[in-house]
């Protein structure tokens, strides 16, 4: 039933990708040339604790989307379209560039309330020879130098509870070793095509304070 489930969601944005008005062909040069090898942000292991890592990640360049509204099917597949329109060619090169992994969303809660900005990585090649975009709801977003503590986890992490119970269960496993980490924003990452069913690989990165 979940394989189902993911083929379901997978034909939906390949759907979405055919009724785009603008440059489909272009959509889904990008999405094939991203199903093999992606190029992984570099980072450094600082410590491996008991059940997670601390890890320092440079600062980098990223494509990022903000997520209108939340976290639903609908609000993914509007933000899957537009960073691989980007990818595709909607930039002011008309360039197409292969996505870096992994794919990444800040959530950060304020008064205001739970924002989602979603990214995916620039490859190396691209960190200083990137084409802007031309879409005004897409941008380059260099995000700082962080520490983190994060552990892998496997299967489709495709809703909000799923990331929100993985987050309480390492911070409850970073209780127990006396770390501390800040509880206004964290990071969704998933490194696989959504056609890789088994051997999944998703982390939440927890900031260190």
């Amino acid at each position: 039933m979940q394989t189902m489930k993911n083929l379901g969601a997978l034909l939906a944005v390949l759907l979405a990708l055919a009724l785009q008005p603008v440059n489909p062909a272009s959509l889904f040069s990008a999405f094939a040339s991203n199903l093999g090898p992606q190029e992984e942000i570099r980072y450094t292991v600082l410590r491996h604790g008991t059940g997670y890592e601390e890890r320092l990640y440079p600062s980098k360049n990223w494509v990022c989307t903000k997520q209108k509204g939340g976290y639903s099917d609908e609000d993914q597949v509007q933000v899957f379209l537009r960073l691989f329109s980007y990818l595709g060619g909607e930039n002011s090169e008309n360039r197409h560039l292969k996505m870096g992994i992994p794919a990444s969303i800040e959530y950060h809660v304020t008064a205001e309330g739970k924002t989602f900005t979603a990214c995916f990585f620039l490859e190396e090649k691209d960190q200083s020879n990137y084409p802007t975009p031309t879409n005004a709801e897409v941008a380059i977003i260099r995000r700082p130098e962080m520490t983190v503590f994060t552990r892998k986890f496997g299967g489709y992490a495709t809703t909000e509870t799923t990331w929100l119970e993985e987050a309480d269960s390492l911070r409850a496993v970073l209780k127990e070793a006396g770390e501390n980490t800040r509880s206004d924003i964290m990071y969704w990452n998933a490194y696989n095509s959504p056609v890789k069913f088994w051997n999944r690989r998703n982390e939440v990165w927890l900031l260190k304070v």
